[in-house]
């Protein structure tokens, strides 16, 4: 092994150390841009739950369900089997542990990860560190932030159309941040809340087509919502 990689090999390890103090980790793996790779999760979720309970920080910065495995980040990976990825600037919302943005990594993008827990952020990292020269992390919170960098032609996340009450900060988040004639790729299992995000995102101005996603578990596919704006509805972001 040369020193190189001596050096890569040690950064890696004292990240995960680093991690590790606070919550256990254990390595799994899951099958992203048509790649087995090693994929390290919280092995005791309650762990977070008491770090949440316990932490005197705002609750978006603790929130302990990034940590889970969700399939909607596997649809959205197999999506972007459709895009041409190689070299594109993508930034991803509530990023949690990685998934879609490894993907996209690993076809070629120019990432740009962010959440606002930063335990997510660090354990995104480690995930991602074969592809850790294309990618880049940051810490976002929709309601408060933007971000310093030139408008992104492809934003994408994965179940963060949950909660009716964060649509309008997430709108607001994706309009600041797509450039003019880019694309946003959201991710959900079919819930009820994402019937009613389908009616909310085109009544606040954008075009949204519907696509499935078959996972091939017999269970529902995964909705992606592929939303654009006109020129004209892109004046709201630069008020």
């Amino acid at each position: 092994m040369s020193q190189l990689q001596q050096a890569d090999d040690a950064a890696r390890r004292q990240l995960q150390s680093e991690i590790e103090n606070l919550v256990r980790l254990q390595p799994t793996t899951v099958v992203l841009a048509d790649q087995v790779l090693t994929w390290y999760r919280v092995a005791n979720p309650e762990q977070l739950l008491e770090l949440a309970v316990n932490s005197q920080l705002p609750p978006e910065e603790v929130d302990p369900f990034w940590a889970a495995t969700w399939r909607a980040a596997i649809g959205l990976d197999r999506f972007l089997d459709r895009i041409d990825c190689s070299g594109l600037r993508i930034l991803e919302l509530g990023c949690g542990s990685g998934q879609a943005g490894t993907g996209a990594a690993a076809r070629g993008g120019q990432v740009l990860m962010t959440d606002a827990v930063p335990l997510a952020l660090q354990v995104a990292k480690l995930n991602a560190w074969p592809w850790r020269h294309q990618i880049q992390f940051q810490t976002l919170k929709w309601k408060v932030q933007r971000l310093d960098h030139a408008p992104f032609p492809l934003i994408i996340g994965s179940d963060l159309v949950y909660d009716p009450n964060l649509f309008p900060s997430l709108e607001a988040c994706c309009r600041q941040h797509l450039a003019q004639g880019g694309r946003l790729l959201l991710s959900e299992p079919h819930r009820h809340t994402g019937d009613r995000f389908a009616e909310w995102i085109c009544q606040a101005g954008w075009q949204t087509v519907e696509h499935d996603v078959d996972l091939g578990d017999d269970r529902v596919p995964i909705r992606i919502f592929e939303c654009s704006l006109s020129t004209n509805h892109r004046a709201r972001a630069d008020r």
